[in-house]
């Protein structure tokens, strides 16, 4: 099994985005961070975020690289 992480971002105590991979985590963030800049809403005081682990299943096919490893 491997683990993978998962986002919530909540603004002043409420929940906005749920269930983001690490990528789209990042790209909202940066969104949020524009958004300030420009507008001055959402103030970084005001947004947190929560990270937790989402188990997946492996096949034993995915769990073995064909290609070999570079030196």
């Amino acid at each position: 099994m491997k683990r993978t992480e998962l986002y919530n971002i909540t603004i002043q105590d409420g929940e906005i985005y749920t269930g983001l991979s690490e990528d789209e985590f990042m790209d909202k963030m940066l969104e949020l961070s524009q958004c300030y800049y420009e507008t001055g809403y959402p103030s970084p005081d005001i947004i947190s975020h929560q990270t937790y682990g989402n188990d997946l299943h492996i096949s034993d096919g995915e769990q073995h690289s064909s290609s070999p490893e570079e030196d």
